[in-house]
């Protein structure tokens, strides 16, 4: 088999942080069983990687094949051109072991905190996207990628918003390890968990999940809004559990808003089945377009149905709103922009709009718009807005003008 001598340095890179295909691997067996050199340039890379991993902490971002590839052929493209194969070679793999050498310094930078501390943080002390480790350790995610290792899984994050689980294959590992996603106002998250479930994690919500599932169930806490597309296993079933209830699927889409400042916590479904459960024993199965609510202050629940666009559509980075009261609406906002909000009259929170918004726009934007298609005044002070009712007079005098 005929190896790909300029390649060989990113195939060795794969196949350290065990990502590679077998393809390659095959191409690397049959550059080393090509001379003894390449054998012994390979254990010195080998040695030099392993010794940068024991170097740092769990909680550090783990090699980057990409990243640190290009800066492999960075170094040796020009050198290239001024050198034959016989020397360019040993030159790429100087280059590497000295990515390896700094790796500690370019692609890590860790963030040691209590345990306790991390039990006590809510969404609130977070300005990005950012992991906890089990253990007390927190990692940054914003536009930054890194690859870990965490007891027989990989963990993996990219530069589209997106954390990814996968765990090795033949693993007897039986410790269970849990990871905890917090997302503050403003930033939106999709993650992928050991079981292939896809999960998008709305605005001030965090996730708390294990980093592979084992046992007879698969078990996450939320707080906050998610939205679940549920890997299939009727062997174990998914669980997602709430502070008030319980939300129990083999294999299904439906949305999650549990913020704990809202009075309602509701499940959504968009296809499947659910069960969801009370905190006082009650359980009940939702269909398709059907909405499950408890409501906290009255300790009640309701079903109906519903457009469920209107409930999942902040995962294409808007929010649709029909017929919905201006309470409603600004509650809903203020998840995703940092603002509270004061009536002069509480009559004015009944006020009904039906309106689509951009998350993208500004705070000012935001209150532009809604003024612009309803008869109150907005006056915002800060981050805080003061919602008034119009004076009458004011719209006579501009209807008299025009």
């Amino acid at each position: 088999m005929l190896v790909n001598t300029e390649n060989i340095y990113k195939i060795i890179l794969a196949v350290l942080a065990e990502e590679a295909t077998e393809e390659e691997r095959a191409q690397l067996q049959a550059w080393l069983n090509t001379s003894e050199q390449n054998m012994l340039e390979f254990k010195q890379i080998e040695r030099i990687y392993h010794l940068s991993e024991k170097s740092y902490t769990p909680t550090q971002k783990d090699f980057d094949v990409e990243r640190a590839w290009m800066q492999v052929q960075q170094r040796i493209t020009k050198k290239r051109r001024h050198l034959s194969m016989r020397y360019w070679l040993p030159y790429a793999a100087a280059s590497l072991i000295g990515i390896l050498f700094i790796i500690g310094g370019l692609y890590f930078i860790p963030q040691p905190i209590s345990e306790d501390f991390v039990a006590q943080q809510t969404t609130e002390h977070f300005k990005e996207p950012t992991l906890l480790l089990e253990g007390g350790q927190q990692i940054s995610l914003k536009e930054d990628s890194f690859l870990l290792h965490q007891n027989g899984v990989t963990i993996r994050n990219n530069k589209e918003s997106q954390l990814s689980y996968k765990e090795k294959e033949q693993q007897s590992i039986k410790e269970i390890t849990w990871n905890r996603l917090v997302i503050p106002k403003g930033n939106a998250y999709e993650l992928i968990l050991a079981d292939g479930t896809q999960v998008w994690l709305n605005a001030e919500s965090e996730l708390s999940y294990p980093t592979r599932f084992t046992g007879n169930t698969r078990e996450v806490k939320l707080k906050g809004e998610a939205y679940f597309k549920v890997t299939k296993n009727a062997e174990q079933p998914f669980i997602v559990k709430t502070k008030e209830i319980d939300i129990r699927v083999l294999g299904t889409s439906f949305n999650v808003a549990a913020y704990q400042t809202d009075l309602t916590t509701s499940v959504t479904l968009v296809e499947g089945s659910v069960a969801v459960s009370t905190e006082n024993g009650e359980c009940h199965n939702i269909v398709p377009s059907e909405q499950f609510s408890y409501h906290k202050n009255i300790n009640n629940t309701s079903i109906k149905t519903v457009d469920t666009n209107l409930y999942t559509s902040w995962m294409q980075g808007k929010y649709i709103f029909k017929d919905a009261t201006l309470y409603e609406i600004f509650n809903k906002l203020a998840h995703w922009y940092d603002f509270t909000v004061e009536y002069r009259n509480e009559e004015l929170q009944q006020k009904r709009y039906s309106l689509v918004i951009d998350r993208t726009i500004n705070l000012h934007q935001l209150l532009e718009l809604i003024s612009y298609t309803s008869d109150v005044k907005m006056v915002q002070l800060g981050r805080n807005i003061i919602v008034e009712q119009e004076k009458q007079e004011s719209h006579e005098k501009s209807n008299v003008g025009n």
